[in-house]
């Protein structure tokens, strides 16, 4: 179940090694599990950086997939350590439900997911750390293939923080395309809102700017 050969990679910066195994899909009842792989890749490089060890549990760009009846979803893992300790931790999952109807000459569907990704890096620039909640829902209605109409909205709120500033974001997007025979236009609305945090709590001195102010917060407890 290997991949056949490894991965191997040799430049100039340093070496690349590592494998691919598939893992066969589970069905038990209603329940599937499929688009299972786990991998390792070892990294020496060459430029004095030190060695790190990667380990993964499907892909971003490939998850693994699970459905339960109407249900479904997937996600991946990954783990990256070096001889310094962990460089990153990446993750995400996504899970939803979708409904397909055809009444009379309509055909159409509804879908609804929600997911979260992680990710942690620490390399020589500090600690970078990124969390995003998302919603997505959309529906699409088609008559007689000649006329069809799709809306999509999509929610997200992530959460970065880089070295020692913080910040929050919010976006918004609503996505209508519609197909008349041969013509056919989208529209996209987006709204984005950062909220920008500060480098690092404030400290008990930063409320006492000067000796008037000392003296009034001593006096209190007098």
């Amino acid at each position: 179940g290997f991949s056949d050969p490894p991965v191997l990679d040799i430049s100039p910066t340093g070496i690349v090694a590592g494998y691919e195994l598939e893992i066969p899909d589970v069905n038990v009842g209603a329940l599937l599990l499929s688009n299972m792989a786990l991998g390792a890749r070892l990294r020496l490089p060459f430029d004095g950086d030190p060695v790190s060890v990667r380990f993964n549990f499907a892909e971003r760009e490939d998850p693994f997939n699970l459905t339960i009846s109407l249900l479904g979803g997937g996600g991946f893992f990954a783990l990256a350590v070096q001889s310094t300790g962990v460089r990153e931790v990446e993750a995400a999952l996504e899970f939803g439900a979708a409904i397909a109807f055809a009444i009379g000459v309509a055909t159409g569907g509804v879908y609804v997911k929600a997911g979260i990704y992680i990710h942690r890096l620490q390399d020589a620039s500090g600690e970078t750390v990124a969390l995003t909640g998302n919603v997505e829902m959309g529906g699409e209605l088609s008559v007689l293939g000649l006329i069809r109409v799709s809306v999509t909205f999509h929610l997200a709120l992530s959460y970065h923080k880089s070295g020692g500033t913080a910040e929050l974001r919010g976006q918004a997007t609503l996505t209508i395309e519609i197909e008349i025979l041969f013509f056919s236009t989208s529209v996209k609305l987006k709204v984005e809102r950062r909220f920008g945090g500060s480098p690092a709590d404030p400290k008990f001195l930063d409320f006492i700017p000067d000796q008037p102010t000392w003296d009034r917060y001593a006096a209190a407890f007098a």
